[in-house]
């Protein structure tokens, strides 16, 4: 069900893209200038320093499980490491694509290029490793593939308006938030992928059931880091805590680690 040889290219992608976003979040945590410097420069403000340091306690155990997920790979492939590495990078995928679309021009601004770049290119072969025909055979109860396909929908049906509202208000304003990328990101990106798995887990098509572990995956990482992002914000910040943010958000993260689980538990492979 997994071509082999571009597989492993896709692993071996994907710890190369583990060992520098360790790298650089270790950067961002450890290193008190590295974000302040750009703040004081005028790039970005300091909610975005706070955050960025909340993403990056985020990105490392993320970073750290991609790595030792691309080693056994390479020795031991598998659909379910497959599918779990491009969660994964995913979400370091968006993470770095919100570094590299903003401008936050640290001192280590090539290495966020570097990521980004990797992760493009990890996710791009992971796919077309996987043996589309061969799917068919994978199976998934519907009860959780209707689950899987509710909660991804509720995704963009929440957080659309949302965004949609705040892009207003600032078109109004004629000035961008501090959080712009994430809009580009979403609306763009993010949720046309979401509603393409979920028009494939609703038509019990194949490829859902590959693609259903790969998105609820992503929903887990990205949904937790924004609602560790607000406690952070609150905590080593010098904003209140966002109640109707973590509110949310919180939710969100409890639920798709609940799926997460579930599906990993449950996805087979019939041979």
């Amino acid at each position: 069900m997994v071509h082999q040889k571009t597989a492993r290219i896709s692993a071996i992608s994907g710890f190369l893209l583990a060992l520098t976003a360790s790298y650089a979040s270790l950067r961002g945590i450890l290193d008190k200038e590295l974000y302040t410097e750009v703040a004081e420069a005028g790039t970005i403000s300091s909610f975005l320093v706070t955050g960025s340091v909340a993403q990056d306690w985020i990105i490392l155990p993320t970073a750290l499980a991609l790595a030792i997920l691309s080693l056994l790979f390479v020795f031991r492939p598998g659909v379910k490491k497959l599918i779990l590495n491009l969660g994964l990078v995913s979400f370091l995928f968006y993470g770095y694509g919100l570094y590299v679309l903003q401008g936050q021009y640290t001192s280590i601004y090539i290495l966020y290029l570097t990521i980004f770049g990797l992760s493009v290119w990890c996710m791009i072969y992971g796919l077309i490793s996987f043996d589309w025909k061969a799917a068919q055979i994978s199976r998934l109860s519907k009860s959780l593939r209707i689950s899987l396909a509710v909660f991804l929908l509720l995704i963009p049906l929440v957080l659309v308006p949302v965004w949609l509202i705040l892009i207003l208000s600032d078109i109004a304003a004629r000035t961008p938030a501090d959080t712009y990328i994430v809009f580009v990101l979403d609306l763009c990106i993010v949720f046309p992928f979401l509603l393409i798995v979920v028009w494939f887990l609703f038509r019990n098509h194949p490829a859902g059931n590959i693609l259903g572990g790969v998105a609820i995956l992503k929903a887990f990482t990205v949904c937790l880091s924004v609602a560790f992002g607000e406690w952070y914000q609150s905590f080593a910040g010098e904003l209140p805590l966002n109640k109707e943010m973590l509110s949310i958000f919180l939710p969100l993260s409890l639920i798709s680690l609940l799926l997460v689980v579930m599906y990993f538990r449950e996805f087979t492979v019939k041979v």
